[in-house]
């Protein structure tokens, strides 16, 4: 007999052959439906009672009746649909159901039809059912595939691109469904040019697409390992290892569970010893680079909520689901199931909000924490783009709610406290917008126009909120850069990119002055300092750059420098501070880095000592650089498993270091 397995699966799912998530006490289907869920196979006859049985269920009635009196070999094929096509059912008076049929079937025990069940006690078990773990494309040539991403027989074949799964084969386990085959390109056109300009047509001169056109142009006939590193890069598979959907904070399935508030509330109590330890650990490593929560009062809002959980109000749940979430991940986000609960349980609440045309406080708060956890949780290219579309929807929201419009000089009935308390919001929101705009290639969703009156009317932040001081003066500037680079305009004059190198270098100088918190001064000077390369970069890869625009190339040169110093800081601490989780957001920004410091070392006219011999210069000699260079790579090397595109990312970076000589010292 074939192997079989217990049925665990609920009556209502079984009896309509649907998959069962085996949530307790009711699936999410059930709970959907809002009709009892039962696991108890006793209970059975009850569900047919409502729903009706089912012809494998009437078929089953009849094996089970008949080999209770020593029933005989099966019939064929033809015949158990013929006689199932004649039977018919009535409930007796217990509301039990018995089969009453016109043909043999209950009458000879030689027409019994032979069922892959059987009975163990009182259990239904049948045959167990394989998910298919090859690519589509193996599964459909019924050939072997190697279960990578792409695998080795797509890549092979030339259709690396299109190797896609039925399920997701990351660290969600297959909870989430896996994303759609990509569409496809005109193949004229994806002859001609590289997968990553077929992707990123939209993208302006903040990307690194750019710096990827340089390197090839300059590695010419020894660019083909480049292209071979690029396969992945316009494929499905960059969403393979996700701790969150790619749609979150909307549309997830498995936030049906959480609809109901028990449900929430037997989550949260789960781990209520731990909550204190994830809230601390969210304002140490997240809340001081990206100020949302109110730490002062947060601690006294939990605990209003353990005297009363179920009288809470639901907006405030879904922020502080989302709080503990990225406290959670932030403990261990190489076991990020629970943390991915807490969110899914955040998405759950925020449904049930009126956000999208009447938000408040705490709905911005909630999209702007889910913001954060889409860049942090989720180690994937995508995770950024998909980012920067949830940013337009928290910015139009932030519009309806009033935001940008709240000005201190009128009286609207609200406290000193709740207007800086929707300040500091706003600089957070426009500051994680052109964040997310730099690291994607797209224009700010915020024009730098619009700025103007509200920075205008704002008055300056004391010593107390360092960082929106900071902010303050930065993001006029930022917003202009950023806006007129990846909008497609003319580029900037030369003498206006020297107006805006000094104006960022004093923000900078005031940053280091102010900022104590050292995280905060790192991502700050992180920030600026890749704001400074983007406005450089025409300039800098310039043909004659060296000679004829020293200042932008030796500008660039140098804040790509300090930008890997940064990733090797941030990688490359004590294990208990975690802060490569802070990292985590400027990663596109490290790549950027990276190929722009490539860049200068494959310039045959680069100005650059060969040796170490050099003393007393602003810039590093080759070797030093290579060496660094070689150590981020490394770091790259550590994290190639963390996603696809981390991967794709370690290949093309080792592809262009090994087009260096091993040493420069010559």
């Amino acid at each position: 007999m074939p192997q079989t397995r217990e049925v665990r699966t609920c009556e209502r799912c079984r009896s309509f052959k649907r998959r069962c998530d085996l949530v307790k006490p009711s699936c999410t289907r059930c709970a959907q439906a809002r009709v009892r869920c039962s696991f108890d196979v006793d209970k059975s006859a009850d569900l047919d009672t409502v729903y009706g049985p089912s012809s494998s269920e009437l078929a089953y009635s009849h094996a089970a009746a008949n080999n209770s009196d020593g029933g005989g070999p099966a019939l064929r094929g033809a015949n158990v649909s013929e006689n199932l096509s004649d039977t018919s059912t009535s409930p007796d008076e217990n509301g039990t159901f018995s089969t009453q049929s016109e043909s043999t079937i209950s009458k000879d025990p030689k027409n019994i039809p032979q069922l892959h069940v059987a009975l163990v006690g009182s259990r239904v078990v049948r045959k167990r059912k394989r998910n298919c773990v090859s690519c589509l494309r193996c599964h459909r040539l019924k050939v072997k595939c190697d279960k990578d991403l792409p695998c080795g027989r797509c890549k092979s074949s030339g259709n690396g691109r299109e190797c896609y799964y039925s399920y997701n084969k990351g660290r969600n386990e297959g909870r989430f469904s896996c994303p759609t085959a990509p569409t496809g390109t005109n193949e004229d056109e994806s002859t001609l040019l590289a997968p990553w300009q077929v992707q990123h047509k939209v993208r302006g001169s903040s990307h690194w697409r750019d710096l990827m056109a340089k390197i090839m142009s300059l590695a010419g006939k020894d660019a083909q390992p480049l292209v071979v590193a690029l396969q992945s890069i316009a494929t499905n598979a960059c969403l393979a290892n996700f701790t969150l959907p790619g749609n979150f904070p909307f549309g997830t399935p498995a936030a049906a569970k959480y609809y109901s508030r028990d449900a929430v509330v037997r989550l949260v109590n789960s781990e209520r010893n731990s909550i204190q330890g994830y809230v601390k650990m969210y304002f140490d490593m997240f809340d001081c680079v990206n100020p949302i929560v109110d730490e002062s009062i947060f601690f006294d809002e939990i605990e209003m909520y353990w005297e009363e959980p179920y009288t809470t109000n639901i907006c405030w749940m879904a922020q502080f689901l989302l709080v503990i979430g990225l406290g959670r991940f932030g403990m261990n986000e190489k076991k990020p199931a629970l943390a991915t609960e807490f969110m899914t349980a955040a998405e759950a609440c925020l449904a049930q909000t009126t956000f999208m045309f009447r938000p408040n406080m705490l709905t911005l708060k909630t999209l702007c924490l889910a913001f954060v956890a889409k860049q942090v949780c989720n180690a994937t290219c995508w995770a950024s783009d998909s980012a920067w579309s949830l940013m337009g929807l928290l910015i139009r929201t932030a519009h309806i709610y009033g935001l940008p419009e709240d000005r201190i000089d009128i009286d609207d009935g609200a406290t000193p406290k709740e207007k800086e308390t929707r300040r500091k919001l706003w600089l957070t929101i426009l500051y994680l917008d052109v964040k997310g705009a730099m690291a994607t290639g797209m224009t700010p969703l915020t024009k730098a126009d619009e700025l103007g009156s509200y920075f205008k009317q704002m008055p300056e932040w004391g010593p107390a909120n360092p960082l929106q001081g900071v902010l303050h003066q930065a993001l006029p500037t930022v917003f202009t850069v950023v806006g007129h680079l990846n909008s497609k305009q003319d580029p900037i004059s030369f003498p206006d990119v020297l107006r805006y190198n000094g104006q960022l270098r004093e923000i900078m100088g005031y940053a280091s002055r102010v900022c104590q918190n050292p995280i905060q001064k790192m991502t700050m000077d992180i920030f600026l300092r890749r704001c400074l390369m983007v406005l450089q970069r025409p300039y800098a890869l310039h043909a004659e750059g060296p000679s004829m625009f020293p200042e932008s190339y030796w500008s660039s040169l140098e804040c790509a420098l300090a930008l890997l110093m940064h990733y090797r800081d941030l990688w490359c601490n004590d294990v208990g501070l975690r802060l490569h989780l802070v990292g985590r957001a400027f990663v596109l920004d490290f790549f950027s880095a990276t190929l722009t410091t490539y860049v200068h070392l494959l310039r045959p006219d680069a100005p650059l000592t060969p040796a170490s011999t050099t003393t007393g210069a602003a810039i590093p000699p080759r070797q030093i650089i290579l060496d660094t260079l070689r150590s981020c790579v490394d770091i790259w090397e550590s994290e190639r498993e963390s996603s696809v595109c981390y991967k794709t990312g370690y290949d093309l970076l080792q592809g262009v270091l090994d087009l260096l000589p091993t040493s420069m010292d010559l």
